[in-house]
């Protein structure tokens, strides 16, 4: 039987046990022995200069370029075929010298990145959400996701968010059955300490069920995606609603905070959130600090900024220094950033996965649909286009591999989510994109800004 089919048949307390018997075998891969030791060491890196951190990241940078030539077949190939000697590759600005990755190269030939010096049962299988339709399965190891989460934990506590405190979290799992129509809509996970509350369930009606759980907890760092927080911001100025306590952090990523979005959460809750931008790849990495100030956490990944159409915005590309089992040098992220002028480390704003909202018949709103196409690899590319509400549109482009199994296995994503809302499934060759060269995810005429009320 599928585990969530088991899963949703379970009571309440039941997938709240394993909510957590889940956390607790997540934080033991996030948190081990490696995790406190470079999470020291990032901090440590916190007050180094901007030169003594670029020498750091370049060194690293000459030792995975190394390994990737000597242990990749992919990049022993890309490297003898182009003429290009690894050693040249000394710093940032030399990797130009390289092709740049995208998902779908990947995604076509994955064995070809495996390092040939490390054995299978020293890899973990690590997933990319889709946020273009296509996902990405790759290997890493428990090191580089320690180090990954290091990293993450040095920008929250660098704002004051110790690793003891509980969060309200909205994510994108489906943790509550959209079968459900009772509160509460939230599960538990007890060793994460965190209240993960569902992103498939508010509507106006249920909203006032996540303010009195969000009272119950008292919880005081609210994580997430800014389309669910926001949503919740809206209900509560709408209704008036104020907290009876103060939350003291809210932190998003995963989407792109929009100023509407970040003007209405500050007046709901009484606190400016703060945007992480990173990627469980690991190619990039970029931290709000406490001054609201973008910061590339140079000394995590290699980050290049490639001028892109409009002139005033760069395309982000990630070359990865801590995943040796499964390496990507230039890989195109998909996302662009805002640069000051005349300085090309200097970030003013990240604009990447804008997306729409989905207005069901039910009147709930969806704004993350991401996860329905994790580790859909045989999907090049997908877009979802509502016309209008109770009208959803799924466009498909398939890749080689992509048979009825495939099929059943989308339509089963879709359906958890979406429940029996109608929807269809079109196939096409090709998802039209943006004058900036990127897919829209989401085409709605409920866009983002409309449902904020704008």
């Amino acid at each position: 039987m599928d585990k969530m089919i088991l899963y949703n048949h379970l009571p309440i307390w039941g997938q709240n046990f394993a909510c957590s018997v889940e956390g607790w075998r997540i934080s033991k891969t996030r948190y081990g022995s490696e995790f406190w030791k470079y999470l020291s060491a990032y901090e440590s890196r916190s007050s180094w200069t901007y030169e003594y951190l670029v020498e750091f990241r370049d060194k690293r940078l000459r030792k995975m370029v190394k390994h990737c030539y000597e242990t990749v077949p992919y990049y022993k190939q890309i490297f003898d075929e182009g003429g290009i000697d690894p050693v040249k590759i000394k710093t940032l600005d030399d990797l130009g010298k390289l092709p740049i990755l995208t998902k779908s190269i990947i995604n076509a030939q994955p064995e070809k990145f495996l390092s040939t010096i490390y054995p299978q049962n020293q890899m973990i299988v690590q997933h990319t959400s889709g946020t273009t339709g296509t996902g990405l399965v790759f290997q890493s190891t428990k090191k580089a996701i320690c180090e990954q989460w290091a990293v993450w934990w040095r920008y929250r506590r660098s704002l004051g968010i110790k690793m003891d405190i509980w969060c309200a979290l909205f994510g994108g799992r489906s943790i509550v059955s959209v079968s459900q129509r009772k509160p509460p809509y939230y599960r538990i996970n007890k060793p994460g300490k965190q209240v993960y509350f569902s992103a498939y369930h508010m509507s106006h009606e249920s909203m006032c069920y996540y303010v009195e759980a969000l009272e119950k907890y008292h919880l005081q760092w609210i994580h997430g995606y800014p389309s669910s927080i926001s949503l919740l911001a809206q209900y509560m100025l709408e209704n008036r609603i104020r907290l009876s306590y103060k939350v003291k952090w809210i932190t998003t990523g995963a989407e792109n905070l929009l100023q509407y979005q970040k003007d209405m959460i500050q007046k709901a809750f009484g606190v400016e959130p703060y945007q992480h931008y990173g990627m469980s790849e690991g190619v990039a990495n970029i931290s709000e600090n406490a001054d609201h100030q973008y910061i590339i956490d140079e000394d995590y990944a290699c980050v290049e900024f490639i001028k892109d159409d409009p002139a005033d915005t760069y395309r982000i590309i990630g070359t990865n220094l801590t995943n040796f089992a499964m390496p990507f040098l230039r890989y195109e992220v998909g996302d662009c950033a805002q640069l000051a002028e005349g300085d090309r480390r200097r970030i003013l704003s990240i604009d990447g996965r804008k997306e729409d909202y989905l207005v069901l018949s039910n009147h709930i709103k969806i704004g993350r649909l991401d996860h329905i196409f994790k580790d859909m690899t045989t999907i090049k590319e997908a877009q979802i286009q509502q016309d209008e509400e109770g009208r959803i549109t799924f466009f498909v482009v398939k890749g080689k591999a992509y048979d009825i199994k495939s099929e059943q296995k989308l339509k089963r994503e879709i359906e958890e989510r979406l429940g029996k809302e109608p929807y269809q499934i079109k196939y096409t060759d090709q998802i039209q994109k943006t004058k900036s060269g990127k897919i829209r995810f989401v085409v709605s005429g409920r866009r983002c800004d409309n449902a904020a009320g704008k």
